[in-house]
């Protein structure tokens, strides 16, 4: 019998729980939060081990395997438990022993556990290297045979990244980051700098950095990261991340060196543009050096990216352009998101030795479990609400839009990860001027400046972008720059610098979603839609139907589409 897999990511941001079917595909995988309703959960995942076992028909007795993505191994040789603490709470006798014996042996790699169930079942416990399980959820998806690969992020268990070069039998590792030089907190220092939360609010950095001049601060930044073959070094002298005590990420000598930084909640003016888009700007410059040296080393033409810092879409639209590889695959959940799946992955195909036959690319990351019909119809009766059941609901949704509502619109498995990609989104036109400031004010309840995502039917997109030959973004994970005619057409989803976050819907992997593309090009002349994650401000994507009625009427939509059923206020 093949090994029943799951996967589990409780490293302190964004939990989440992934089973594998026995191919070694995604069976199920959720993020805590979309089933607590607490944003960016850091709890233990209890809720989505259990979501993943009901959907795919499983007791928890019936898991063979757990990996979870982070490796304890390096803090083992250090006690900090002590007896009389186990001795009041007998549960911690296990780590107590742990701890000591890994102490007595001058440090350990590695650890394994076994449960025993009451009930005769085994599951065995491993731990895997963080910046492995994130490696593990770039390449083994990418259907790529080798590759080089570069992981970054804000920390692991000692490193801030890794790079190296895989064949189908061996990764080879050639450089790993060590803390506290990081790229990612990097970033999140003027992140805390702009009065924002670091860890959290980088999108905001990157969407701000379109209205700045990036030369007005560079010279003053750019010695703060310095790059040495497949290394960088972060200058510490202006950055507190490292140091727990301290109440911000960056230091004094910053403030001396840009002047006071911005209180939460202030305005924001020219000055703080300029320098995150010189933040920007040297994050990319680091970034494209190193993949330079690692291509020169290996000359190897594939590349797969995972990590935080894989987050930020600007950097990645430029990697085919401004690197020497060919061919790039970054997934749906470079972030902590996708550290179950990475972990499970890395342990069933590393650990385990199961191998399977290289895919294709992956090309979407709906893994959460479908809802029937009749559960969303009690859902709607129960509440006592008054719906519709349209003949055509693609084509009534398409109309809907046309007219100029705005559409919550909620289809089959959730998306795993911070991206809604067609079954969690809200909707509306994109050639209404007018459409960004109102989703963000009356629907999002989120700052104006932040842009929303064009959805464009694959075998269209061309039109609309200007992009590398063969380039798509099924993810929702580039930006790129729209072409003239199409900033003019699609005001809605143009960014302060002309660019979008492309979202490439393919018909083949997203139908309904591409359907409602085409609909509404037969209306408004183009198949795009303005795409933005089915939440508001603060709260996470919905999961449930129950989820999206809450957020149909805590918002300014106007209507919502659950299933074949049509809501509208």
């Amino acid at each position: 019998m093949p090994p029943v897999v799951l996967g589990i990511n409780c490293s302190g941001f964004h939990s989440s729980a992934c089973l594998l079917g026995p191919a070694g595909e995604v069976l199920v995988a959720v993020a805590e939060e979309r089933l607590t309703r607490v944003k960016q959960d850091k709890a233990f995942p209890r809720r989505a081990i259990r979501y993943c076992c009901e959907a795919a028909g499983l007791a928890t007795e019936d898991i063979t395997d757990a990996f979870i993505g982070w490796n304890p191994a390096p803090y083992l040789a250090k006690p900090t438990l002590s007896l009389a603490t186990a001795l009041h709470d007998r549960g911690q006798l296990a780590q107590l022993a742990l701890s000591e014996l890994a102490a007595l042996s001058g440090g350990v790699s590695g650890l394994g556990q076994t449960l025993h169930g009451l009930h005769g079942g085994l599951t065995r416990i491993h731990y895997v290297n963080h910046h492995h399980a994130h490696l593990a959820n770039a390449l083994l998806p990418s259907g790529f045979g080798s590759a080089d690969f570069f992981i970054a992020d804000g920390f692991g268990e000692t490193t801030t990244g890794l790079l190296g070069t895989a064949t189908p039998d061996e990764l080879s590792e050639l450089a790993a980051n060590r803390t506290p030089h990081s790229l990612g907190l990097f970033y999140a220092a003027f992140t805390d700098f702009l009065g924002f939360q670091p860890n959290g609010d980088e999108w905001k950095v990157m969407a701000l950095a379109a209205r700045g001049n990036w030369r007005t601060y560079y010279s003053a930044l750019r010695p703060l990261v310095t790059v040495a073959g497949l290394g960088y070094e972060v200058d510490l002298r202006y950055f507190e991340f490292f140091l727990p005590f301290t109440p911000h990420y960056y230091s004094p000598k910053l403030v001396a060196l840009l002047g006071p930084p911005l209180p939460p909640h202030a305005p924001l003016t020219q000055r703080e543009y300029d320098i995150v888009a010189a933040v920007q700007r040297i994050v990319e410059e680091v970034v494209f050096e190193l993949l330079a040296n690692l291509h020169a080393r290996t000359g190897q033409r594939r590349l797969v990216l995972g990590g935080g810092v894989l987050m930020n879409s600007v950097l990645n639209g430029k990697l085919r352009q401004r690197t020497p590889y060919a061919e790039i695959f970054i997934g749906g959940t470079p972030d902590d998101t996708g550290i179950s799946v990475g972990s499970a992955l890395y342990g069933r195909r590393y650990l385990l030795g199961e191998r399977t036959a290289p895919a294709e690319p992956s090309r979407h990351n709906f893994f959460g479990r479908n809802y029937a019909d009749l559960v969303i119809e009690t859902e709607l009766n129960r509440r006592r609400l008054r719906y519709e059941r349209p003949a055509d609901v693609v084509a009534a949704t398409a109309q809907l839009l046309h007219q100029g509502l705005v559409v919550g619109w909620f289809q089959g498995g959730s998306e795993l990860g911070q991206r809604a990609l067609g079954h969690r989104s809200i909707l509306a036109d994109p050639t209404r001027a007018e459409m960004k400031a109102r989703v963000n004010e009356s629907v999002k309840h989120r700052e104006g400046f932040r842009p929303f995502a064009p959805a464009v039917a694959e075998e269209r997109q061309g039109e609309f972008f200007d992009l590398p030959p063969g380039e798509t973004a099924y993810f929702m994970e580039k930006v790129f720059a729209l072409r003239p005619a199409a900033q003019a057409r699609l005001p809605a989803v143009t960014h302060d610098d002309g660019t979008g976050r492309l979202q490439t819907v393919r018909a083949a992997d997203n139908p309904l979603f591409h359907q409602l593309l085409l609909q509404f090009e037969c209306l408004s002349g183009v198949p795009v839609l303005l795409n933005t994650s089915f939440n508001v401000n603060g709260m996470p994507l919905v999961e449930s139907p129950a989820d999206a009625l809450d957020c149909y009427f805590q918002s300014g939509l106007d209507a919502v589409v659950l299933g074949p059923f049509l809501l509208r206020k």
